[in-house]
């Protein structure tokens, strides 16, 4: 589900493919249709179970302070979809991405939505002509729609057990997907992964020549991103941002960059006392149980959650109690979402509600500090409630 979406497929009369099925021949299809415009463009390529989002727009800052223009494209959104495809940090303008969906309704490959989405991007890309291009993989990443590329340099900032039921049930059956963003003498820069996976992806890295880089240190800034793995994100982005910009790199301008780089959604103050933070797998949750302890230490935390269910949702659980007892369990609009009531009979909470997304608001602006996580898409909804809120005062 892509809010926004049908919309344009309404609009210029586009049937997508309700299946999703693993393998790339049918956006490469599509791509060479509209005359392969993922050809062009200095690509930075994003594949990993968190720090996504956090590694681009620290990229994204460092870039615009060199005086570049930066495209992006992530998954998933945050309001919808224009946020997806997006210039210099602002979410793509209806009108330009109206144009490439214009070209989409000429093609004959049947895409998937996402697959809609990410040749949408290419086509915005290639109208615009940024200077870089950030691209984040949706899932896994061997079979993912945007590994269609040959990037200049791709990062691989995490591995955890996510999406088991499509990426296979181990740490090294996700590394593999992961590790399908490696090509040919490109580097690959990582963070600090686990043994096995980091094996993994060394091995296919040996397999096509590809430099392996591990960056060290931390930067000597201060980040509005907050959590010491925020750190080791900024950290690769440097890096990164180093190697495409060679003798045009200055240290002064990065750090620069990175003090000032923000993204919704990790650990945002959205009100006062109002915490959004995206995480959604064990791994981000117990980064983000950390950040609560350091940050918030000895206040009271409300916890809202809402879950897909192929996540682990019983191990998230498990590490969101140990900074509360207090838990509101939230059923919101989506195709994957687990019923609000199976958290809270799992849950080992004193305190637990059950609510609907839509009642969300009048609970949330209670007198006490509220952190909403479990899935981004539970946060796109309320924020979704928020602005329309404000927008009616």
């Amino acid at each position: 589900m892509i809010p926004g979406l049908d919309r344009y497929k309404k609009k210029w009369n586009i049937t997508t493919d309700p299946a999703i099925k693993p393998g790339l021949d049918s956006i490469t299809a599509a791509l060479k249709e509209l005359g392969n415009p993922q050809k062009e463009g200095t690509y930075i390529h994003l594949a990993g179970s968190n720090g996504k989002g956090s590694t681009a727009a620290f990229l994204t800052a460092i870039f615009k302070e060199h005086h570049l223009s930066v495209g992006s494209f992530m998954s998933p959104h945050i309001e919808d979809l224009h946020d997806q495809i997006q210039l210099n940090g602002k979410p793509v303008t209806p009108d330009v991405l109206d144009q490439a969906m214009e070209q989409l309704a000429n093609i004959r490959t049947l895409l998937t939505d996402f697959e809609l989405l990410t040749a949408a991007a290419f086509l915005v890309f290639k109208n615009e002509q940024p200077d870089v291009i950030i691209l984040e993989a949706g899932m896994g990443g061997r079979f993912d729609s945007t590994n269609v590329i040959t990037p200049a340099v791709a990062i691989i900032p995490s591995v955890s057990l996510e999406h088991t039921n499509f990426l296979g049930p181990t740490i090294g059956d996700i590394a593999w997907h992961k590790a399908g963003v490696i090509k040919v003498h490109i580097p690959i820069i990582i963070g600090d992964l686990p043994e096995e996976a980091e094996a993994v992806i060394r091995k296919e890295a040996k397999k096509l020549t590809a430099p392996v880089v591990l960056p060290e240190g931390v930067p000597n800034v201060s980040l509005k991103l907050k959590g010491a793995h925020q750190q080791r994100n900024a950290m690769l982005a440097q890096a990164a941002a180093a190697h495409v910009l060679g003798d045009r790199f200055d240290a002064e301008r990065a750090d620069r960059g990175l003090a000032a780089a923000f993204i919704p959604n990790r650990f945002e103050e959205v009100a006062p006392n109002i915490f959004f933070d995206g995480a959604h797998n064990p791994a981000s949750v117990e980064k983000l149980v950390e950040t609560v302890k350091t940050e918030l230490a000895d206040r009271p935390i409300h916890v809202y959650v809402g879950i897909l269910k192929d996540k682990d949702y019983i191990t998230i659980l498990r590490k969101l109690e140990e900074i509360s007892d207090n838990f509101t369990f939230v059923d919101f609009p989506h195709e994957r979402a687990m019923v609000a009531k199976n958290l809270y009979l799992e849950s080992k909470g004193k305190v637990k509600t059950i609510q609907k997304v839509c009642d969300i608001l009048p609970v949330l602006h209670k007198n006490e500090v509220a952190l909403v996580t479990g899935s981004l898409y539970l946060l796109a909804e309320i924020r979704h409630l928020l602005i329309n809120r404000q927008d009616t005062k």
